[in-house]
């Protein structure tokens, strides 16, 4: 049983409760502590029942491993949560969006008593993410002209690359800057002090009072849940506030793909391009591999006879640690995925021109084994398979062309021609089929008018066809 010891002071009376939970491995006594404080209408009698239940609990928590720190914040913790993460190897990137995130949720709970956390706290987060004014960078510029623009970057530096290793944006930054997409205030005044230039010459400045959209303070919610989820675990505390949180509904929206029209197009267009370049986008359209997994493809990976590639890392950038290998998002990442025998031709012919180039280049030619490379043989920015399909789109006058939308274009065309979902679910490297569906849900719809079209048909007889049911929004 606790031991009750009363205290009398200031503010009043108050009990401290101690409970003994055995020796620790050096056999020094593990006590716990906390302190109860009766309200001021309370009779004695009710004080004196009210203080042994109060200490009957707290023994009980104790036993079963909940062991109260009155001194550990949110903040604390969630720090602890984060290295946890860092030592059992969590992804580089997301670790750097949870520490992004964190910094705004320890400004409203970073204070907090992890066992003072109730849903009520987080609710009131979440409202308050959702009035107008709340953006961490609500003050952006805009690119005036894309070609002065560039021009100016070429002009001074030579190329991207030079520019952003200057200080300037990353190619996949620079790429949304130049269609037309904002980029932060502070941003663009370093471009344009890098350029020489004054910033109203180049951009647009603007502030924006939106609030943030459902989605984002989805990922605040997440992120909550995650760190309480842990000391739930850790039996630091009894339950996960965050599971009885109220955050906004999010409205997924449609993955963007395209209709197979639109990629012969692309293919056809392809043609007047360089070789490398052409081998990259069909690869993209052909595998549904993601940019970062083309990025880092590498020659040992590549069967020629089998017709396949394996995916088994990643190149990837960070603002502050470059650009770097990673292994796959997931253990389902590691895949082999078969590529068509046109694409693999393709391939053939990039390797010979490719070696051509390294038998010119003689010892200057680095010995990456990277399948696509500069005319030295280092890797190319990974930002660049971004940025290339989208200027190339530009000159043809195409749709706008991004790594991604080709990887729901393969999903698309694979589900209209009846491959199954665990099939298609391996191939695009998700770590569950339910991933796959969830993302794909509207594809799933269509096919499933396609079944009650030829289950009336062959049950029933009937020709008739009923119209497809209206789009639904997924609400999660």
């Amino acid at each position: 049983m606790a031991a009750i010891r009363k205290r009398t002071g200031k503010s009043g009376d108050s009990y401290l409760i101690i409970s003994s939970n055995g020796k620790d491995m050096f056999g020094k006594q593990v006590r716990n502590s906390t302190t109860w404080r009766p309200s001021p209408d309370m009779t004695a009698a009710q004080i004196k029942r009210a203080v042994k239940i109060a200490a009957a609990d707290f023994d009980k928590q104790c036993e079963q491993g909940f062991k109260v720190d009155d001194n550990q914040t949110f903040a604390e913790y969630a720090e602890y949560v984060l290295n946890l993460k860092e030592a059992n190897g969590t992804k580089k990137g997301t670790l750097r969006a949870s520490r992004q995130m964190l910094g705004r949720i320890n400004a409203s709970l970073g204070n907090l008593k992890l066992k003072e956390i109730r849903p009520q706290h987080l609710n009131l987060f979440y409202t308050d993410l959702s009035k107008k004014g709340q953006r961490i960078s609500g003050h952006y510029a805009y690119v005036l002209d894309a070609e002065k623009f560039k021009e100016a970057i070429r002009k001074k530096f030579g190329s991207f690359d030079k520019f952003h290793e200057n200080g300037g944006p990353g190619c996949s930054t620079l790429a949304k800057m130049c269609r037309g997409e904002h980029c932060d205030y502070n941003l663009a005044l370093r471009s344009a002090k890098l350029l020489g230039a004054k910033l109203t010459t180049l951009f647009r400045e603007e502030k924006q009072t939106e609030p943030l959209s459902a989605n984002t303070i989805h990922h605040y919610h997440n992120m909550i849940s995650m760190i309480l989820a842990q000391a739930e675990r850790e039996m630091i505390i009894p339950y996960n506030s965050a599971t009885k949180a109220s955050p906004p509904k999010v409205i997924r929206k449609e993955p963007n793909f395209m209709q197979v029209n639109d990629v012969m197009r692309i293919m056809e267009c392809l043609q007047k391009e360089p070789l490398m370049w052409q081998v990259v986008v069909m690869l993209l359209i052909a595998t549904g591999a993601r940019r970062g997994e083309i990025a880092g493809l590498k020659w040992k990976n590549v069967d020629f006879e089998n017709g396949s590639i394996r995916i088994d890392c990643a190149l990837l950038y960070g603002s502050k640690t470059g650009v770097y290998e990673e292994t796959p998002k997931t253990s389902a990442g590691y895949r082999t995925i078969g590529v068509p025998g046109e694409v693999m031709d393709l391939l053939r012919r990039y390797k010979a021109e490719q070696s051509k180039q390294k038998l010119r280049m003689g010892a200057e030619w680095e010995q990456t084994d990277y399948v696509f490379t500069n005319e030295t043989g280092r890797y190319i920015h990974p930002c660049t398979f971004s940025s290339w399909p989208s200027n190339f789109a530009k000159r043809y006058g195409l749709s706008h062309i991004n790594p991604h939308a080709l990887r729901h274009t393969q999903a698309s065309v694979l589900y209209q021609n009846n491959v199954d979902p665990v099939t298609i679910s391996r191939r695009l490297g998700h770590s569950r089929v339910s991933t796959t569906q969830d993302i794909y849900c509207h594809l799933l719809e269509e096919a499933d008018d396609t079944a009650r079209d030829a289950i009336g048909k062959a049950l029933f007889g009937g020709n008739k066809k009923l119209p497809p049911r209206p789009g639904k929004q997924n609400v999660r």
